[in-house]
Protein backbone atom coordinates (compact mmCIF):
# COMPACT_ATOMS: atom_id res chain seq x y z
CA UNK A 1 0.00 0.00 0.00
CA UNK A 2 3.29 2.58 0.47
CA UNK A 3 3.69 2.38 -3.14
CA UNK A 4 0.06 3.11 -3.96
CA UNK A 5 0.14 6.15 -1.48
CA UNK A 6 3.39 6.98 -3.46
CA UNK A 7 1.64 6.57 -6.87
CA UNK A 8 -1.61 9.23 -5.14
CA UNK A 9 1.08 11.96 -4.08
CA UNK A 10 2.69 11.65 -7.68
CA UNK A 11 0.32 11.35 -9.57
CA UNK A 12 -2.26 13.90 -7.82
CA UNK A 13 -0.45 16.25 -5.73
CA UNK A 14 3.17 16.81 -6.89
CA UNK A 15 1.40 16.85 -10.54
CA UNK A 16 1.50 20.12 -10.88
CA UNK A 17 -1.53 19.44 -13.70
CA UNK A 18 -4.93 19.81 -12.75
CA UNK A 19 -6.52 16.63 -14.02
CA UNK A 20 -9.21 14.71 -12.94
CA UNK A 21 -9.49 11.52 -14.50
CA UNK A 22 -6.53 11.40 -11.91
CA UNK A 23 -8.43 12.35 -8.79
CA UNK A 24 -11.58 9.85 -10.41
CA UNK A 25 -8.94 6.90 -10.50
CA UNK A 26 -7.14 7.04 -6.96
CA UNK A 27 -10.39 8.21 -5.01
CA UNK A 28 -13.66 7.26 -4.69
CA UNK A 29 -16.58 9.52 -5.29
CA UNK A 30 -17.46 8.42 -1.91
CA UNK A 31 -14.49 9.53 -0.37
CA UNK A 32 -14.61 11.61 3.00
CA UNK A 33 -11.41 13.76 3.86
CA UNK A 34 -11.09 15.00 7.50
CA UNK A 35 -8.10 17.54 7.62
CA UNK A 36 -7.53 19.60 10.83
CA UNK A 37 -11.24 21.09 11.46
CA UNK A 38 -12.85 20.36 8.25
CA UNK A 39 -14.58 17.74 6.46
CA UNK A 40 -14.47 17.65 2.18
CA UNK A 41 -16.57 14.98 0.52
CA UNK A 42 -15.28 14.01 -3.04
CA UNK A 43 -16.61 16.82 -4.91
CA UNK A 44 -15.35 19.87 -2.23
CA UNK A 45 -11.66 17.50 -2.79
CA UNK A 46 -12.09 18.15 -6.29
CA UNK A 47 -12.09 21.90 -5.63
CA UNK A 48 -9.47 21.49 -3.00
CA UNK A 49 -6.51 19.65 -5.63
CA UNK A 50 -8.13 22.59 -8.24
CA UNK A 51 -7.65 25.36 -5.64
CA UNK A 52 -4.25 23.82 -4.93
CA UNK A 53 -3.03 23.68 -8.75
CA UNK A 54 -3.98 27.15 -8.87
CA UNK A 55 -1.36 28.51 -5.86
CA UNK A 56 1.36 25.82 -5.89
CA UNK A 57 4.13 26.23 -8.48
CA UNK A 58 5.73 22.88 -7.35
CA UNK A 59 5.04 20.59 -4.33
CA UNK A 60 6.77 17.30 -3.22
CA UNK A 61 6.00 14.74 -0.94
CA UNK A 62 8.56 12.87 1.68
CA UNK A 63 6.68 9.74 3.67
CA UNK A 64 9.03 9.44 7.01
CA UNK A 65 7.28 6.60 8.47
CA UNK A 66 4.11 4.47 7.89
CA UNK A 67 2.11 1.39 9.23
CA UNK A 68 -0.55 -0.78 7.51
CA UNK A 69 -3.41 -2.35 9.39
CA UNK A 70 -5.47 -4.39 6.92
CA UNK A 71 -6.80 -1.82 3.88
CA UNK A 72 -5.55 1.24 6.29
CA UNK A 73 -2.44 2.73 5.72
CA UNK A 74 -1.38 5.91 8.02
CA UNK A 75 1.92 8.21 7.18
CA UNK A 76 3.79 10.54 8.59
CA UNK A 77 5.13 12.74 5.40
CA UNK A 78 6.39 16.09 4.54
CA UNK A 79 4.81 18.08 2.06
CA UNK A 80 7.27 20.83 0.56
CA UNK A 81 5.91 23.27 -1.59
CA UNK A 82 7.07 26.64 -3.86
CA UNK A 83 4.20 28.81 -3.96
CA UNK A 84 3.43 30.72 -7.67
CA UNK A 85 4.48 33.82 -5.90
CA UNK A 86 7.97 32.30 -5.00
CA UNK A 87 7.54 31.48 -1.10
CA UNK A 88 7.74 28.26 0.10
CA UNK A 89 5.97 26.12 2.85
CA UNK A 90 6.66 23.14 4.39
CA UNK A 91 3.82 21.00 6.49
CA UNK A 92 3.77 18.14 8.62
CA UNK A 93 1.31 15.75 7.81
CA UNK A 94 -0.16 12.57 9.70
CA UNK A 95 -2.87 11.02 7.56
CA UNK A 96 -4.85 7.58 8.09
CA UNK A 97 -6.20 6.40 4.26
CA UNK A 98 -8.56 3.97 4.12
CA UNK A 99 -8.60 2.22 0.84
CA UNK A 100 -11.31 -0.08 -0.68
CA UNK A 101 -11.30 -1.58 -4.51
CA UNK A 102 -7.79 -0.33 -5.28
CA UNK A 103 -9.34 3.68 -4.33
CA UNK A 104 -9.22 5.61 -1.17
CA UNK A 105 -12.63 6.10 0.60
CA UNK A 106 -11.46 8.43 3.86
CA UNK A 107 -8.65 10.32 4.84
CA UNK A 108 -8.31 11.34 8.91
CA UNK A 109 -5.30 13.96 8.20
CA UNK A 110 -3.97 16.30 10.61
CA UNK A 111 -1.92 19.22 8.94
CA UNK A 112 0.83 21.44 11.04
CA UNK A 113 2.62 24.50 9.01
CA UNK A 114 6.19 24.06 10.08
CA UNK A 115 7.92 26.48 7.99
CA UNK A 116 6.53 29.71 6.00
CA UNK A 117 3.97 32.33 6.08
CA UNK A 118 1.34 32.03 8.61
CA UNK A 119 -1.05 33.05 5.46
CA UNK A 120 -0.58 29.06 4.63
CA UNK A 121 -1.63 27.45 7.19
CA UNK A 122 -5.15 26.01 5.96
CA UNK A 123 -2.91 25.39 2.70
CA UNK A 124 -4.00 21.48 3.43
CA UNK A 125 -7.87 21.94 3.37
CA UNK A 126 -8.03 24.94 1.82
CA UNK A 127 -10.87 25.37 -1.64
Amino acid sequence: MKHFIQQVFKEVLENPVFDESLIEKYFSKEYIQLVDHSQLNYDQFVLHIKKLKEKVHEQKLEIISYAENGNIIFTNHIAKSTLKDGSEVVHKVLAEFTIHNHQIIRCDELTLLVEGDETAKNLGSER
